[in-house]
């Protein structure tokens, strides 16, 4: 995709990434493979209605993005990345358990790289 001439190019990882739906669709991906390990009531797992819920709305900021509308799209995502983050990361952390951590560090991530776009866009950076 190429970006509007109204927005600077993107010159590191992280601006690149912010362009690209791959990142949070891999979460929700991520998210959605969870499913039966929350079944399981596994340590550190959100529920499963948590999964499946959070799995949509990455799918749908991801979508977002692959329209074209950036600046959105990285919105949804930093507010439901950081959402999940309040609701999930303490638990996760406490289980020391692989997946949770995972999903942590995906979650982490996701939200640096839309949250550094949400905040450019709003012009916070």
């Amino acid at each position: 995709m190429t970006s509007s001439s109204s927005e600077p190019a993107a010159t590191t990882l992280i601006d690149k990434q912010a362009n690209s739906p791959l990142s949070i669709w891999s979460l929700s991906a991520l998210s959605l493979a969870t499913v039966p390990l929350s079944a399981r009531k596994a340590p550190g797992m959100p529920s499963v209605i948590q999964s499946l819920l959070f799995s949509a709305i990455y799918g749908g900021a991801g979508y977002v993005t692959f329209v074209g509308d950036h600046e959105n799209g990285a919105g949804i995502a930093t507010a439901w990345c950081l959402s999940w983050s309040f609701l999930n990361a303490r638990t996760a952390l406490q289980s020391c358990k692989p997946v949770p951590l995972a999903m942590v560090a995906a979650t982490s991530w996701n939200i640096l790289v839309y949250g550094k776009k949400t905040l450019k866009a709003n012009g916070y950076l």
